[in-house]
């Protein structure tokens, strides 16, 4: 008999517990989402021409991406082991650390600040929203949109079923 190994989550263990897997968890999209808007810089805007550019703008439109998303889930965490309290401080620092990695790429401090101060609100707010077990994405085994949806009739005027009438025959 098999057992289901479901995939793991970044929720599954509490904060400052299971620190590489909740970062492998975290890059996997990030390097993804990288991946994706360097291919739009490459394709869409920056046009450069050979490998070796093609390849440095892969990496100068990736670091912010996975550089922050790195340093959010190891400064969390390492917070949490740190104060051994898991509360929102933590992910305002989190977030805040990975704003001030965004500015330290972009060698603006201001910049720096200001993203923090965006991402440390941000991982707040997505604090708030797992500790009520609230859900902005829907679950996976919460359908989005029917199977049959093709077959609805959205027209103001549909037929009626079988031989109902309007009842004034």
């Amino acid at each position: 008999m098999s057992q289901e190994v479901k995939p793991y989550k970044y929720f599954d263990t509490p904060d400052g517990c299971d620190v590489f897997r909740k970062l492998w968890c975290v890059m996997k999209p990030a390097t993804l989402t990288a991946f994706g808007i360097g291919t739009f810089d490459v394709l869409a805007w920056s046009h450069p021409k050979g490998y070796l550019p093609t390849f440095g703008r892969y990496i100068y439109v990736g670091t912010p991406i996975l550089g922050a998303s790195a340093t959010f889930v190891l400064v969390t965490n390492g917070v949490t082991s740190l104060r051994k309290k898991d509360d929102r401080l933590n992910w305002f620092i989190g977030g805040f650390s990975a704003g001030a990695f965004v500015g330290a790429w972009k060698k603006n401090p201001m910049v720096g600040f200001n993203t923090g101060m965006v991402f440390g609100i941000l991982a707040v707010c997505r604090k708030v929203l797992q500790e009520n077990n609230w859900n902005v994405i829907p679950p996976d085994n919460i359908p989005i949109a029917s199977q049959n949806v093709w077959n609805y009739d959205f027209s103001l005027t549909r037929d009626r079923p079988g031989n109902w009438t309007t009842g004034k025959e």
